[in-house]
């Protein structure tokens, strides 16, 4: 069962939430810059990072179907779908945001294979997780304690078997998660002490990775596809894909950073 729509809302209303929102939304600006000309799509609860990208061709919200709607997630925008099948046309997004979505999923490869056959060839995907050793996924104060949370290398082994290819991979979050004044006002400190000191307790994971076209003849990536994924998909935006991992690197948009790539 996924987390009521209401719930994710009224976490993301407080001060804690908000909070929790700008120090994400800062990894995925640093990424994809403002998504300038891009078609974006967001898959779980989307809707407070989707703001970032307000240059972007169009901006799509899908909640799942466990999750519900509400009057504030309900624009022209979003809709409910299924994890596995979505209303979108093979090849038609440039990027695509899950956050609050692969956690839940009772099939996570199937919806990463989802995201594959959406995404343009030059696509990029982020996936926002909850870390595994870190402390948001073991206090219940949030959304991000909801479901099953990731180490890196478990989120890396699940892209490549859904025929991602792992690019870039950053983390946030490393304030208590406590909606509490004095901490939330030490946060940017917090996230500062954090990055060097103990990246490994980081509440969320990062990870951006890129579609891979070629597929093996006999290989284990092959077994999820259905009929539908074996159609040729072409874009007309076939320059746009960011550049590989490196702790900097240009965006088409100017963006400046990539997530920065790290250990697992």
């Amino acid at each position: 069962m996924r987390t009521d729509v209401l719930d994710i809302e009224a976490f993301y209303d407080s001060a804690l939430g908000q909070t929790t929102a700008s120090y994400v939304s800062a990894r995925l600006e640093q990424a994809w810059g403002s998504a300038e000309g891009l078609r974006v799509a967001s898959f779980g609860y989307g809707q407070p990072y989707l703001p970032v990208f307000s240059a972007a061709e169009r901006c799509l919200s899908l909640l799942p179907e466990g999750m519900g709607v509400s009057a504030g997630a309900a624009a022209n925008h979003a809709c409910l779908t299924s994890d596995v099948y979505w209303p979108l046309p093979d090849a038609s997004m440039d990027r695509v945001l899950i956050v609050h979505g692969l956690e839940e999923a009772a099939a996570p490869r199937r919806l990463l294979r989802e995201v594959w056959r959406v995404l343009a060839d030059d696509g990029r995907l982020i996936i926002v997780v909850p870390n595994r050793r870190g402390p948001w996924a073991m206090i219940e104060t949030t959304p991000f304690s909801a479901g099953r949370p990731y180490l890196r290398v478990q989120l890396d082994r699940l892209l490549k078997s859904a025929m991602f290819t792992p690019a870039a991979h950053s983390s946030a979050l490393y304030f208590p998660p406590l909606d509490m004044g004095f901490l939330l006002r030490a946060s940017r400190a917090w996230e500062r002490a954090g990055e060097y000191m103990w990246s490994a307790l980081a509440g969320v994971t990062l990870v951006e990775a890129v579609k891979e076209i070629a597929i093996p003849a006999g290989g284990t990536k092959a077994d999820v596809l259905q009929p539908r994924l074996l159609r040729p998909a072409t874009t007309r935006r076939s320059a746009r894909s960011l550049h590989p991992v490196g702790d900097r690197a240009t965006s088409p948009q100017g963006s400046g950073v990539i997530v920065k790539p790290g250990k697992t």
